[in-house]
């Protein structure tokens, strides 16, 4: 993605006005499997091939057959269309209905046994299997508008308080039976669709009111682990829990299939319309699900044997009953079995996997998925799993709505994570993904349609467990908002590796070849005093060299790089980069951002030469100091800018620009506004552009204001710079242009290049992290005196202070993008604990202290005091 050209910067108005809905096409969208042009190729080649609605799963059916049954999620595929119009012939579902109904039932001499209560019951069980069991009647149901024919963007016309309100009036009964019949309708509507439903908004409004029954939580949740205990409430009966388990999943499965319709962007609308804590509830609820389904995987990783014995189907829990919670004894499920191994996975106890700890979403210490004893989940095991992949296909919608929504109610990416994807073989599964995508591009279509064909007649890969040559196998660098930053960060650094022993070896068998030794390494040699000349010289004699392993010299100096040096390199270049005198950017004082001059001082090179150092700092895992604004890293990564980022970098401008919206034709006339635009040099001259061909001479009015709107802010943010962006973007590419890259959102990418914005170093998680040598053991350092002096001293300095020190010890003052918890610090003692007057040392390539023992806490201090403000340059002082 970050090759991409720079041309995909001047989309058209459609891509910029990304708050219009219906032009919501430019989008991030998951990196969705190219099998749906794939398969409506095949389709078109033969018509033997269907697509189930609820899981997607190419299935092969009679062409004169009226339905077909997909093998993989029981859906029956019903070949008619379904009209959103049609009156159904049971009283649509309201509040009010259902509460009246309850009432009538409730009336009367009070039931003295099971069997009369049920009687009691009877006419509200047959209006709720019926009105609950019609898809028909479900659409009409609980509508704000009763009259309303068409679907819109701003509302999807449900009263989802109601809904909400309903099942707990079921749930509070003195009878689970009407509950239990409401779900069983549902799940008996459910198996039966036509083919054709996603295809229109109109015929999915149940959709959005099955998402709401307030018990799907509950079904993948783990309560009370005492086995004959009786459940505390009808949300932990085992046979609503499996009940709750099979609309989720089959609502999941519809919801996923829009996404590749149009109804998929209408869905997207609605739910960025929720409330915030509505809105997080559901994405952690899909998150849950796909928890739920991987733990399977996790337990059989780790126990083999166990494994073996369920492919041959030899193990008990396939084929035995289970006692549940209630005590009551349930026949086998999907739900089931799935529930069982989830408890026997929390039930044990493995010193690998923290389980306490596991969140839904959200950052997860990467060390503990590193621990010895920890079994990887494998490609195999999940690449066929319809569940996650559908699953994951739902969750892109609500990453879609997010991606839209304004200020506080948007949700930090860390929202989507799933933690549990820490515990995959997240390698394997990127390298799989690039196999899959290099056979999506070949150039023959043949291998494409064969692989179907063959996965229709039973003998593809597509219906066993090694699907890593299938087209339509999920991989999760498929859906990349499901990886936690820590996993991205870790397939980058594994494809820049792999890059790295490449270049390497090339140079190797190059000089065998040619009889010349050649440098593994991409060395640059710089004088301080002339570090752009320098480091931009370096860049352009050796294009080739690149992605190679970065080394850095400062000449007539002995410090020795072990990545201590090119940490200093980087700070020192990006200083004098970002200087005033260089004329390339500019701090905007309203945002206190840099962004790029629209007349620079006419060197080209200089943003080349930028754009190439970024991507030498992803490249080689260095964070840096920058204060760039998202567009920035949008624009590296291909992605569309618009209105919202012309408002980050110029707040005031774009509120004053904004107030044009406001004004009458009257009020813009004696304005004088036209479509031209004046600003100021970094010389302090004026000058003018026009912002359309003849801009002079059209005069901005109410009919014309947005484009003008548009066309100011788009002048400012790509179209007055576009050869500084070209220049800058060209550089970056011909370090970064790997896959991997493509996995980062910006706010990732900001994270990866600054690291973690702490407005406080949390000291006590530090030093928690810490490592020591010198000592016998961690114990006696942190009884020694002076590491206790050091760690107070840290403790009660100002952030900027703190900072500083962190500067001193491993050569930038940021936390990694993960937190502080996974920076490696250490420290080590000198001269065998023997006091010392001279000054602390840091070995930066190794984020490294070493102290003395020193006699008292005052020359402590002082010691290290001097250190920090003395820390420029390499060598002894």
């Amino acid at each position: 993605m970050a090759s991409r050209s720079l041309a995909s910067l001047g989309k058209s108005s459609s891509s910029w006005k990304i708050l219009d809905l219906l032009k919501i096409q430019s989008l991030p969208k998951p990196s969705r499997s190219p099998s749906a042009s794939n398969i409506n190729a095949l389709a078109q080649i033969t018509q033997n091939a269907c697509k189930c609605c609820c899981c997607g799963t190419i299935l092969a059916c009679n062409e004169d057959t009226p339905k077909f049954h997909c093998v993989r999620c029981g859906t029956t595929n019903i070949f008619s269309d379904f009209d959103a119009a049609e009156v159904p012939t049971v009283p649509p579902i309201d509040y009010n209905y259902v509460k009246k109904q309850v009432d009538q039932c409730m009336a009367g001499p009070r039931a003295e046994n099971s069997h009369e209560l049920h009687e009691k019951f009877k006419p509200l069980l047959d209006y709720l299997l019926e009105a609950f069991g019609s898809i028909s009647c479900l659409n009409h149901s609980f509508k704000i508008k009763k009259q309303s024919k068409r679907a819109h963007y701003s509302t999807c016309n449900i009263n989802l308080d109601e809904v909400r309100r309903t099942f707990s009036l079921l749930a509070h009964l003195p009878s689970k039976r009407p509950l239990f019949c409401a779900l069983t309708g549902v799940c008996n509507a459910l198996k039966r669709l036509p083919m054709t439903i996603v295809d229109n908004p109109r015929n999915l409004y149940w959709l959005m009111i099955l998402l709401e029954i307030p018990f799907l939580r509950r079904a993948l949740t783990n309560s009370d682990k005492k086995p004959n205990r009786q459940p505390q409430s009808m949300a932990e009966v085992p046979e609503i829990q499996a009940l709750c388990y099979e609309i989720l999943k089959r609502s999941l499965g519809i919801l996923s299939q829009t996404d590749v319709t149009s109804s998929g962007n209408y869905f997207a609308s609605w739910f960025l319309k929720l409330p915030r804590s509505e809105f997080v509830a559901k994405v952690d609820l899909i998150n849950l699900y796909i928890t739920f389904h991987l733990k399977r995987y996790f337990y059989f990783a780790n126990n083999p044997e166990l494994a073996r014995r369920a492919s041959l189907g030899s193990v008990d829990y396939k084929r035995q009953q289970k006692v549940h919670r209630s005590g009551s004894i349930v026949a086998e499920g999907e739900y089931f079995e799935c529930s069982y191994l989830k408890d026997e996975v929390e039930e044990l106890n493995f010193n690998s996997a923290p389980w306490s700890n596991f969140q839904v979403s959200g950052n997860v210490n990467r060390k503990g998925a590193k621990k010895k004893g920890d079994a990887k989940v494998r490609v195999h095991q999940y690449s066929g799993n319809y569940h996650i992949r559908t699953a994951a296909g739902a969750l892109g919608i609500f990453v879609k709505a997010n991606y839209i929504r304004d200020g506080e109610d948007k949700l930090p990416m860390h929202s989507f994570y799933n933690s549990l994807v820490d515990y995959v073989n997240i390698k394997l599964d990127f390298d799989s993904w690039l196999s899959k995508k290099k056979l999506s591009k070949s150039e023959s279509g043949e291998p494409d349609i064969q692989t179907i064909i063959d996965y229709i007649h039973g003998g593809g890969a597509l219906l066993g467990l090694d699907n890593s040559n299938s087209l339509l196998a999920f991989y999760f660098c498929q859906y990349p908002f499901l990886i936690t930053l820590g996993g991205k960060i870790s397939i980058l650094e594994y494809e820049a590796r792999r890059q790295m022993e490449r270049k390497a070896e090339e140079a190797f068998i190059n000089s065998l070849d040619r009889r010349v030794a050649l440098d593994v390494y991409f060395k640059v040699r710089v004088r301080r005093d002339y570090i752009v000349q320098d480091s931009l010289r370096c860049i352009q004699l050796n294009p080739a060299n690149l992605k190679k392993s970065l080394k850095v010299q400062f000449i007539n100096e002995p410090g020795v790089d072990a990545g201590g040096l090119k940490k200093e390199w980087f700070l020192l270049l990006t200083k004098a980069l970002f200087s005033p005198k260089t004329g390339m950017l500019y701090n905007v004082k309203d945002s206190n951002l840099l962004w790029f001059n629209v007349i620079p001082i006419d060197n080209f090179e200089m943003y080349y030469l930028f754009g190439a150092v970024l991507g030498l700092a992803i490249y080689n895992s260095t964070i840096l100091e920058l204060k760039f604004p998202t567009a920035m890293y949008k624009i590296l990564l291909g992605l569309p800018v618009g209105l919202a980022d012309y408002q980050e970098i110029f707040p005031e401008a774009a509120e004053n620009l904004f107030r044009l919206r406001n004004y009458s034709e009257e009020e813009l006339e004696s304005i004088g506004l036209n479509f031209e635009v004046s600003f100021m040099d970094v010389f302090g001259r004026a000058h003018q552009r026009e912002l359309i061909p003849g801009g002079t001479d059209v005069d901005v009015t109410t009919n014309n204001r947005e484009k003008y709107i548009d066309k100011y802010a788009r002048f400012f943010l790509m179209d007055g710079m576009f050869r500084q962006l070209h220049a800058f973007k060209n550089g970056f590419s011909s370090v970064v242009d790997g896959n991997a890259f493509s996995l980062f959102l910006p706010e990732e990418m900001q994270l990866l290049l600054c690291g973690s914005e702490e407005s406080r170093f949390d000291v006590d998680v530090l030093q928690s992290v810490t490592s020591y040598t010198g000592w016998s053991s961690k114990e006696e350092a942190l009884k020694s005196p002076t590491v206790k002096w050091f760690w107070e001293y840290v403790s009660g300095l100002t952030f900027k202070q703190q900072k500083k020190v962190l500067m001193f010890i491993t050569g930038s003052d940021r936390v990694p993008a993960t937190g502080i918890q996974n920076l490696s610090l250490k420290i080590s003692r000198l001269n065998n604990g023997i006091d010392s007057d001279r000054l602390p040392v840091a070995h930066t390539c190794f984020n490294e202290l070493s102290i003395y023992e020193y006699s008292s806490r005052e020359k402590m201090i002082d010691k290290l005091t001097k250190a920090v403000n003395m820390l420029a340059g390499f060598g002894i002082k």
